[in-house]
């Protein structure tokens, strides 16, 4: 009699759990493991879902992965029901062992992420004080990038990295970039960091995190090596983190300095060191590596639309003229240049899956009127498919093409609310460097023996994804920078735009 009651109420139980959304068919004990990308990851999870549907799920070693291939079921998850998905990952290589878990991308949700969100928006508020404060920096820096592109057209991909690297380091730490240094030793140390983030938190990388256990094989068995590399990669994020903060206490003691975020904590003595310089990691982190990718991406789209840059530089010299740059102040007056900018960050995302959530109790998810229910399970992984929301051919005919979503904006322009401090300056940035580069410079196809070189088509892989014009540089891969559009009465001097032609 017991064994058959414990039979029914396990019967009636399962009844009652709704099943997991659809997925492909899972092996004994590994699951899915053969369907988990080791590149490509938004790739295959959109072409998964063409044929299990919007929301799929796949179970790799008894971790289940929600795939959301969806706009309208990504605003209801991460959006109404954040609260219960705002915990993120546990990744053993990343965090545990390489220290990425202090960075508040990977922090569980709680007191520290409150706490760190606070110190953010005590300092930037919101996306008018970013500009009071840090419009003229962000213009300065802009402008130095047009003076270096001008030297060197030839290098245009570093010298991206160096600008967008170099608004980030002023604010978080009040460092400024040697301007006759070839390789800025400060910056280096954080681009280092980025790259190794990047392909730490790739889905897939490393073993261990599909087989947490796995943390404690010794290192000197055979398959033990990626503790060295976690040793080395744990150093390297530790001295970058160590060594800015304590610039900028030498700065301080030395009664030199420019203010910081970093510098006005440390002043106002009221919060933790440790949380100080984790933030101030994140303001260099989140706001340069990704504005880096999509001014990267830019550059590559003019070369393939001159039409799009014809059209984007025929506004600016009917509202801006041609006696001074672009600022912010000028955005609402450039629809189309300010839709251009909106539409590379749908042309290409940068973090095509982001940083995976983590579901803090079971969830019923309910996808309609006579649809069945879906359970998300407590500890599953939520990943929106980003490059699928933004790539979606029932909203996009041809989505892979440029121009054509340019004006009027499509509805994915939601998805470039900007509600964190990388996110806000990312926004800023990318205007005034494309804008101001559109305005001085041509960007075509490069030529060798008068035949076209044409650009590739590729990214890169990594959590971050870049075009693969950044492996080596513009003009071996495809791109040409030209100061054509630097007629005669131009003025560029220091009064008007800090520029000397």
């Amino acid at each position: 009699m017991t064994i058959a009651a414990i039979t029914v109420a396990y019967s009636l139980r399962r009844r009652r759990t709704p099943p997991l959304p659809p997925g492909p068919w899972r092996l004994p004990i590994v699951g899915n493991i053969l369907d988990l990308p080791p590149t490509d990851s938004w790739l295959k999870f959109a072409k998964l879902g063409e044929v299990w549907g919007e929301i799929l799920s796949l179970t790799v070693l008894g971790q289940t992965m929600i795939i959301v291939n969806s706009l309208e079921i990504a605003e209801d998850l991460l959006e109404t029901h954040g609260v219960n998905f705002s915990d993120r990952p546990v990744m053993p290589m990343a965090g545990e062992l390489m220290g990425f878990n202090n960075v508040v991308s990977l922090v569980q949700y709680g007191d520290r992420v409150k706490r760190e969100r606070k110190l953010f928006h005590q300092l930037f508020g919101n996306s008018t004080s970013i500009i009071t404060q840090f419009g003229p920096l962000l213009t300065s820096e802009v402008h130095k990038f047009l003076q270096n592109l001008l030297r060197k057209p030839e290098d245009a991909l570093s010298q991206i990295e160096r600008m967008t690297g170099s608004i980030t380091l002023r604010i978080a730490y009040g460092y400024n970039i040697d301007p006759d240094s070839q390789q800025d030793s400060f910056l280096e140390m954080f681009i280092t960091s980025a790259r190794n983030f990047s392909v730490a938190t790739s889905p897939g990388a490393f073993l261990v995190d599909i087989i947490p256990a796995l943390r404690y094989w010794p290192e000197w068995l055979p398959g033990g090596g990626f503790h060295a590399t976690a040793k080395e990669w744990s150093r390297q994020l530790h001295r970058t983190v160590d060594t800015s903060c304590e610039y900028v206490k030498e700065q301080m003691a030395a009664g030199n300095i420019e203010p910081s975020f970093t510098s006005h904590l440390l002043q106002e003595g009221s919060h933790e060191e440790y949380l100080i310089k984790w933030a101030a990691v994140a303001i260099q982190g989140g706001g340069a590596d990704t504005t880096a990718a999509q001014i990267k991406a830019f550059f590559r789209a003019m070369s393939l639309y001159p039409e799009v840059q014809a059209a984007a530089q025929k506004e600016i010299d009917t509202v801006v003229g041609n006696d001074r740059l672009p600022n912010i102040s000028d955005r609402e007056r450039l629809p189309y240049v300010n839709a251009l900018c909106k539409e590379v960050l749908r042309y290409h995302v940068a973090l095509p899956t982001g940083i995976p959530h983590r579901a803090r109790a079971d969830f019923i998810y309910e996808p309609g009127e006579g649809a069945t229910p879906m359970l998300i399970p407590k500890d599953s992984l939520v990943i929106p498919n980003i490059w699928k929301l933004t790539h979606d051919p029932a909203i996009y005919a041809n989505p892979m093409y440029l121009p054509w979503y340019i004006l009027p904006l499509k509805p994915l322009a939601r998805l470039h609310k900007s509600p964190t401090i990388g996110k806000l300056l990312a926004d800023k940035i990318l205007f005034l460097a494309c804008s101001a580069t559109l305005s001085v410079f041509n960007i075509s196809k490069a030529r060798e023996n008068g035949i076209i070189i044409e650009p590739p088509s590729g990214q890169t892989t990594g959590t971050m994804r870049y075009v693969l014009a950044a492996l080596t540089g513009f003009l071996s891969e495809g791109f040409f920078v030209s100061a054509t559009r630097c007629p005669s009465n131009a003025l560029w001097n220091p009064e008007t735009t800090g520029l000397q032609h």
